[in-house]
């Protein structure tokens, strides 16, 4: 059938409106709305207890702190190092503090002292910038991840943990242990290249001619004789970002 020069008009016209009804919803009298001008949904509300709506709260910062409480309260004998209950996570006033924090007793239960040496949780100190320390040593707190020649606050090094960090602390009196701490700088120092996060200092707490390691809720202690290239790296790669409470660890690390 031959449509003639009237009709075309119409037939065009017609086929314009079709595709008005099919893709922006006139037909049903629905109002079409671009993707770019609908608000965003809102992330559900922390509320508190009494039902009084707070600030909402995004998934992921409440995942963090879920896989957090999960990472230690996590006892299994899989992970390097002896499990150390937590201690909680309170600031202590600024550095430099009055009296140190003390070590706790055999079998005592507290939040005002430490439960392990290096510290594993706890009390520590705020954020604050770069300090003098009592040697002339200038140490910002927390301090940045790397191997530091002079002693790091006690109080600093939960922090350090709380920010998905390792803690390797030695104390030397034997030129064999001293030895062994440049070979261990070597292996930090590669660590830190591929991404992990620790600081590594003389620890004047320790028994002489030992090297710690601590984590949040964990900690390794043992005389310098008996270190292991696999000892000390298989703890920074299982506790480095195992505790994140945070979220500093979004980037993945070559490690």
């Amino acid at each position: 059938m031959q449509v003639s020069k009237l009709m075309f008009p119409a037939l065009l016209l017609a086929l314009v409106l079709a595709n008005l009804v099919l893709y922006s919803g006139v037909f049903l009298g629905e109002r079409a709305v671009s993707s770019a001008s609908k608000p965003a949904p809102t992330p559900s509300s922390a509320g508190a207890s009494t039902g009084t709506p707070t600030t909402p709260v995004p998934k992921t910062a409440a995942a963090a702190e879920l896989a957090a409480e999960r990472a230690e309260r996590d006892q299994s004998d899989r992970l390097p190092g002896r499990w150390v209950p937590s201690q909680g996570r309170q600031h202590t006033q600024a550095y430099p503090l009055p009296h140190p924090i003390r070590f706790c007793a055999p079998d005592e239960v507290s939040t005002d002292c430490y439960a392990s040496n290096p510290p594993t949780s706890g009390m520590h100190l705020p954020v604050q910038g770069t300090v003098l320390l009592e040697g002339g040593h200038r140490l910002k707190i927390p301090p940045d991840f790397g191997i530091y020649d002079f002693a790091v606050p006690r109080e600093a090094i939960p922090h350090i943990e709380e920010h998905a960090g390792v803690y390797l602390g030695y104390r030397c009196e034997s030129d064999g242990c001293r030895t062994t701490v440049e070979r261990v700088k070597d292996l930090v120092d590669q660590e830190i290249s591929l991404g992990a996060r620790v600081v590594m200092s003389p620890d004047p707490d320790l028994e002489p001619d030992t090297i710690a390691l601590a984590s949040w809720t964990r900690v390794d202690s043992f005389a310098s004789s008996d270190y292991t290239d696999d000892r000390v790296r298989g703890f920074i790669k299982a506790h480095s970002c195992r505790f994140d409470p945070e979220q500093f660890c979004k980037g993945t690390a070559i490690n």
